[in-house]
């Protein structure tokens, strides 16, 4: 510890551990440990979550709202349809209507509370609100609000464990909380919070087999092994899932930061090519992932002395400057960097 100023992290410390954290819960945040009673509740939500894994946004939404009116009294539907909001958002990168984002939750964590009263769905209601929870600190997280979702993150950990204390078995609370464990870790050095790393991995991996969790449990999964830098493994994960669901965009950009970080040129390429093909045919084109990968494609182009077409890419990239401000990331940062170069190559 170097002195005391470290007790309290940066704010870009915190914005990295806590997004990659709550990014977990949000993904494709769908799935119950036990199937749902209801047959056709069931299928709904079956149905909702194939829709948003292929990045059908609009069929997931219908599924959602059918559960919604269909079972006005059970938070699912509202949880869900947030869920395939944030993840509609985190794809296009584009607007994000927050209003309607925290009534869907105001209603869902209103709805949970109810089940804490019944013994017999009390597991269910802590499960239901700690994902509420979890949903919030996101907002408060994106809004810049830090010490909100610092509150709030605490709230769906501590509901997610009574969630297990009333039944072990909810695997779906074993994977968030996993996710909560592992990422809330890289603050052990300060001294109330303790490493429990190895727990949370162990935690993810109890449901990698479960039918509704295991394509969140495999993308929190590859995000920590990602971290824990055992690329290999997260390419594993991540290529079986791609198998699965070949053009999800969250899966291929997962890939890209394996290959890049463990300095994989030729699948780096690769799957850049692969991304930008995919995001550039998307029904809403997500031009922050544009810029990445032409920015990426344009430098494979230059240490192959191939400069027309690096040349092409960063034109490419200096045409996105009208969205600056209009999507998420930093977009000023890509379009300087292929001005930059631009003028490398303009001087050889």
């Amino acid at each position: 510890m170097q002195g005391i100023e470290r007790l309290v992290p940066n704010s870009d410390e915190v914005k990295r551990i806590f997004a990659a954290a709550v990014f977990c819960v949000l993904f494709s945040s769908v799935g119950f440990s036990q199937l749902l009673e209801n047959k056709h509740q069931h299928e709904l939500l079956v149905s909702g979550i194939h829709a948003t894994l292929i990045q059908q946004y609009d069929s997931a939404e219908s599924c959602f709202q059918t559960m919604i009116r269909e079972y006005p009294a059970h938070p699912a539907g509202y949880l869900y349809l947030a869920g395939m909001i944030q993840a509609k958002y985190t794809d296009y990168g584009n607007s994000f209507n927050a209003e309607r984002y925290d009534s869907l939750l105001t209603k869902a964590f209103q709805l949970s509370e109810r089940m804490l009263k019944d013994k017999k769905t009390e597991a269910w209601g802590y499960l239901y609100t700690g994902t509420a929870e979890a949903f919030r600190s996101f907002t408060a997280s994106e809004n810049g609000s830090l010490a909100k979702g610092f509150y709030y993150g605490i709230n769906a950990g501590s509901s997610l464990e009574r969630c297990l204390e009333a039944d072990s078995t909810f695997t779906e609370a074993k994977n968030i909380l996993g996710s909560y464990y592992y990422w809330r870790s890289k603050l052990a050095w300060i001294p109330f919070i303790s490493d429990r790393t190895e727990e949370g991995i162990a935690l993810i991996k109890q449901a990698l087999s479960h039918p509704y969790e295991k394509h969140l449990a495999s993308h929190n999964l590859m995000l920590i092994l990602i971290d824990e830098k055992r690329y290999a493994e997260a390419e594993s994960i991540g290529t079986a899932m791609l198998q699965e669901y070949p053009d999800n965009r969250s899966f291929m950009w997962n890939l890209m930061t394996v290959y890049e970080q463990s300095n994989n040129g030729p699948k780096l390429e690769e799957i850049c090519k692969r991304l930008l093909k995919s995001a550039l045919r998307a029904p809403v084109i997500n031009r922050y992932t544009e810029a990445t990968c032409r920015l990426k494609l344009a430098n494979f182009a230059v240490n192959r002395g191939d400069f027309q077409t690096a040349a092409d890419q960063c034109t490419a990239i200096l045409r996105l400057e009208k969205y600056q401000g209009k999507v998420k990331g930093d977009l000023q940062k890509k379009i300087r960097r292929a001005e930059e170069l631009l003028s490398k190559m303009n001087k050889k």
